[in-house]
């Protein structure tokens, strides 16, 4: 499912020289990411390597100590409020555990009403928008009257995507989406990215996981970080062919599977 490598395409985000610190203590170094139009870059490390930190820095959740941050061309590494809100409306952010990110007392339609119109959207208002989008993350629109609590954790990942689809963002965050699941569920979820991969040929995305075997199925290029650092970075069928660096080996070979993801 690996898009051809050709002529460049646009960036979508670029950060150059992006460091963030929690107190003394330095997360990311350094950091320099490209993630161009229409691909998927999968973001992979151990558990500490700042995956979630760099993630949460991207979608605007974080303060950056220094260095740029591009979206679509337009500096917001220290966005004013009017850039905040086209932010939102460009990056979209789908956390690992979708159970804590969705309102327990808003019905499934109510929360995506809100998302394609945060000051005023209804389910009336946005009744097709809202069976579109669940459809595109196979749900039968006439779940949308439910609450979170009346879906499995699989189906509220696919909630949770489709929220984040719903405004037709330039970026998809995925922080560690499928880690939570059951294998079977896992497959399933990642099936549902493959198969959106080939609706949307603009389509771009952000995939953080410390499983090298989902990465090597749903992503283009491979961006491998060790503490708060990027240390190797590549078209995803190059590193797990050949990885340069004796980290990038030491994942491939510790993860059981990386050489291989069942979607069946």
């Amino acid at each position: 499912m690996h898009a051809g490598r050709k002529d460049p395409a646009p960036l979508v985000v670029r950060t150059r020289a992006l460091n963030v610190s929690f107190g003394s203590h330095h997360v990311l170094r350094d950091i320099d990411l490209e993630v161009e139009r229409g691909r998927v870059v999968g973001l992979v490390g151990e558990s500490g390597s700042g995956k979630s930190t760099l993630a949460k820095a991207l979608v605007g959740m974080l303060r950056i100590d220094s260095g740029q941050l591009e979206v679509v061309g337009e500096d917001v590494a220290r966005p004013r409020r009017a850039q905040r809100h086209a932010l939102y409306r460009r990056v979209q952010y789908v956390p690992q555990d979708p159970y804590s990110s969705l309102n327990p007392r808003r019905t499934v339609g109510q929360t995506l009403a809100e998302a394609f119109d945060p000051r005023r959207g209804s389910v009336r208002s946005h009744a097709a928008q809202i069976a579109r989008v669940l459809a595109e993350v196979q749900l039968d629109p006439e779940l949308a009257g439910r609450y979170p609590h009346e879906f499995s954790g699989g189906q509220r990942q696919r909630i949770a995507i489709a929220r984040a689809l719903a405004i037709g963002p330039e970026l998809i965050v995925a922080d560690e989406i499928t880690s939570a699941l059951d294998v079977s569920v896992q497959a399933g979820v990642v099936r549902l990215l493959a198969e959106l991969r080939e609706k949307g040929a603009d389509h771009s995305m952000l995939f953080i996981t410390h499983n090298l075997a989902v990465a090597q199925e749903v992503c283009d290029d491979i961006v491998v970080m060790r503490h708060g650092r990027i240390v190797e970075t590549g078209p995803v069928d190059s590193v797990f062919a050949a990885p340069a660096e004796e980290y990038t080996r030491t994942l491939l070979d510790s993860i059981p599977g990386a050489k291989g993801f069942a979607l069946s």
